[in-house]
């Protein structure tokens, strides 16, 4: 039988505790809160939007660094149905982002880059890519400008070959651009398709600004750049590329704003361009454009 300790038995009934079951008030305390805290969670708040602001500093400045060249875009036409091989190349200052059809991406030693389409032409400029049989209208790249190379006169700065300045630019008011621009499209040899698609794809960029200034780089110097190859070899090859930043200070593009007003048929000259060849639908052609906006 289980003797019971009667004082302990009443102790539970009555809801008592016992001398040695009971516990000394103040060893129990509500936990009390570090005076430092505070101050730790304002330190780590501080460190954390220092971080932010640091990356997307880094960030915008590395976005700034790698200007692009976009859209250019490659027409092939021909008087007869042909197979064509089309390969561009890259110096050590360019990288490409992106290429349609796609395409592998040849590394070349000791620096550069090099794709090649094989397509088959047809009489309505209709381009078909020989491997995978797709229809396409053009073909298309595009490629980031390393500006870390050492042909940059310092880091992050744009090669001198990609700048504009007072001496080979013009400076429009952004009410002028799009028709300065259809005027000297059309004296380059861009045909009617070409030259809205490269008004209407760079019209958003030019609204950015209420001045433009933009240059046309002379194909020589633009094919040393980025090689254009085609075999079997076109009569007429035509490639333009145009720079362009936007202009807030005004005093300092004298020239380029009197430039404005001259006959655009001197950019044919300047590009070095022959636009009735490259009109002349019984040569077998090809036509390229593209651009890149440089940062003011």
């Amino acid at each position: 039988m289980v003797q019971r300790n009667p004082g302990t038995h009443r102790n539970f009934i009555e809801g008592r505790s016992t001398d040695a079951e009971r516990k000394p008030i103040s060893t129990i305390q509500a936990p009390t809160r570090s005076s430092s805290a505070p101050r730790r969670r304002k330190s780590l708040y501080r460190r954390f939007k220092s971080f932010l602001s640091r990356l997307f500093i880094k960030g915008k400045n590395q976005r700034r660094q790698r200007p692009r060249m976009k859209k250019p875009v490659i027409y092939v036409f021909s008087p007869k149905d042909i197979d064509v091989t089309v390969s561009v190349t890259l110096d050590k200052d360019l990288e490409f982002t992106a290429v349609y059809p796609i395409v592998p991406i040849e590394k070349l030693k000791p620096k550069g880059e090099k794709i090649q389409w094989d397509v088959h032409t047809s009489l309505d400029g209709s381009l078909f890519a020989r491997d995978t049989g797709l229809e396409l209208s053009s073909l298309f790249w595009e490629a980031d400008l390393n500006t870390s190379s050492p042909s940059s006169s310092r880091q992050g700065e744009l090669p001198e070959t990609w700048t504009l300045s007072d001496w080979n630019s013009v400076v429009l008011s952004i009410d002028d651009v799009t028709s300065y621009l259809e005027k000297v499209l059309r004296c380059l040899g861009l045909h009617t398709e070409a030259r809205t698609s490269f008004v209407t794809y760079w019209l958003p960029s030019f609204l950015n600004h209420k001045y433009i200034a933009l240059r046309f780089m002379p194909q020589a110097e633009y094919s040393r750049i980025a090689p254009l190859d085609i075999k079997p070899e076109p009569d007429v090859i035509t490639r333009v590329f145009m720079l362009f930043q936007g202009v807030k200070d005004l005093e300092a593009w004298p020239l380029s704003r009197k430039r404005a007003f001259d006959n655009v048929s001197y950019w044919a000259t300047t590009v070095g361009v022959d636009s009735a060849a490259a009109f002349n639908k019984d040569l077998s052609r090809v036509l390229e454009w593209g651009a890149m906006e440089v940062p003011s």
